[in-house]
């Protein structure tokens, strides 16, 4: 099966293998629990909308959108548009619709590599994982606010590891957590370079848990 696969599977494939960082840590990092709870909570979201922003351009390039069925399925889009070009990829019931920017591929759960998403298997970016942390990997973390009263944590990353593990080559690894004022989540950054999927992006939320139909795009093709 032939798929548009996205930039940031390495972000969840960062989340998923980095747990076998050490470093031992002193204190509790800046904002560690609020981080650590946002993250729990957004594992029982039931829809979302991450809405990615390049914050080298200002433009929204990256859109994954989720919500859950009456019977437990996931209905899930991501849309990217890459060099002006046009890609998605659309989950529900047991179909998956493939647009790499000329053409559209259908595939079912009898198709080889199809893998079918619900509550018991969320699809990845469903599940919190895009607002990456580990906190053994963090060198090191400050805690600023703004004239409104916003709070950022800032967590540093250990490049060696992360290298050493994923074989990549950043020399900067850092994330951002910003929130209002009464603790409500606003956005996450993250800032790496010195790799080819080096990136510099925001994620913002929208819809969470009011989402109510989720259209596939390519039905007009």
């Amino acid at each position: 099966m032939e798929r548009f696969i996205p930039i940031l599977f390495i972000i969840v494939s960062l989340t998923l293998t980095l747990t076998g960082c050490t470093a031992k840590k002193d204190a509790p990092l800046h904002g560690q629990e609020q981080i650590e709870a946002l993250r729990e909570e957004a594992k029982t979201w039931s829809s979302g909308r991450y809405l990615f922003t390049d914050l080298k351009t200002g433009g929204t390039d990256r859109v994954f959108s989720f919500m859950y069925e009456p019977d437990g399925s996931q209905t899930s889009l991501y849309e990217q548009v890459t060099d002006g070009i046009y890609h998605a990829e659309y989950y529900s019931r047991g179909t998956l619709c493939v647009y790499d920017g000329e053409n559209v591929s259908v595939y079912n759960t009898s198709s080889e590599g199809y893998e079918s998403y619900n509550k018991d298997n969320p699809h990845p970016y469903s599940t919190g994982d895009l607002f990456f942390y580990i906190a053994p990997c963090v060198m090191s973390s400050a805690e600023s606010t703004d004239g409104k009263g916003n709070i950022t944590y800032l967590y540093n990353y250990n490049t060696d590891r992360i290298n050493q593990t994923m074989d990549t080559s950043y020399t900067k690894f850092v994330t951002a957590y910003t929130f209002d004022s009464e603790g409500n989540f606003l956005y996450f950054t993250l800032d790496n370079s010195g790799d080819e999927d080096a990136r510099t992006y925001m994620i913002e939320m929208i819809g969470i848990n009011s989402l109510t139909e989720i259209e596939n795009p390519m039905m007009a093709e």
